[in-house]
């Protein structure tokens, strides 16, 4: 099948799975990674040719993301915790496109922004959001700028806005399905503020994965 002419903007489609941890960091500068867990993305995505090979790749995904955590800082030695945050989120990659065989070589690289929109937690004994101490065994994940706007029973995750860079890299298969390795650096510190004030520590989303694409 041969490739969509020049200047012809193509529309696609995207599913697959995401491995998503978070990055904590404490005032004191000590860092402490979780655990990944597999989260859905689906969206669709543009394909806008700049030349012969590189093309400009904005779309409009739900992502999900999260971690989990046995022991650590937000819950007692042996027992789990697991955070599944829903985010919007919207890519804009620079891909480059080469002819193998029949099909295409992808890599591409660039900036997101996401918002986050909800989410569930699950725990065992008392969970510590920030100053707050949950103390069911789930309950609603809510996106908050402050501390002090905690709800009672849920986890504050972090601030609704989140942005970072995008890497990916693939095949093509005939100019049309493609399947897609990735991988995303969340720049943002989600840590919420302490009344008014910028948090000592930090928090930022990690993730990688694999998925589907086809491009009409």
């Amino acid at each position: 099948m041969s490739r969509p002419a020049f200047g012809q903007v193509a529309v696609g489609i995207r599913a697959g799975i995401h491995l998503s941890h978070i990055r904590l960091t404490n005032e004191a500068g000590e860092k402490q990674r979780t655990d990944a867990i597999p989260r859905f993305q689906a969206g669709v995505n543009l394909d806008v040719p700049l030349s012969m090979a590189f093309y400009l790749q904005p779309g409009v995904l739900y992502s999900g993301k999260g971690f989990k955590q046995l022991g650590g800082w937000l819950v007692a030695e042996g027992n789990e915790f697991k955070a599944k945050a829903d985010y919007i989120e919207m890519p804009i990659n620079l891909v480059y496109r080469s002819q193998v065989r029949t099909g295409n070589l992808m890599i591409g690289a660039g900036p997101y922004v996401g918002y986050g929109v909800g989410g569930k937690w699950e725990g065992e004994g008392q969970i510590l959001a920030g100053d707050i101490i949950l103390s069911e065994s789930s309950g609603d994940i809510i996106f908050k700028q402050d501390l002090k706007d905690g709800e009672f029973g849920h986890y504050l995750y972090g601030k609704q806005w989140d942005y970072g860079i995008n890497v990916l890299a693939g095949y093509e298969f005939f100019q049309r399905l493609a399947v897609q390795f990735s991988a995303q650096w969340g720049v943002a510190n989600l840590a919420p503020d302490i009344d008014g004030q910028a948090p000592g520590g930090s928090v930022r989303n990690r993730g990688y994965g694999i998925s589907l694409g086809y491009r009409f």
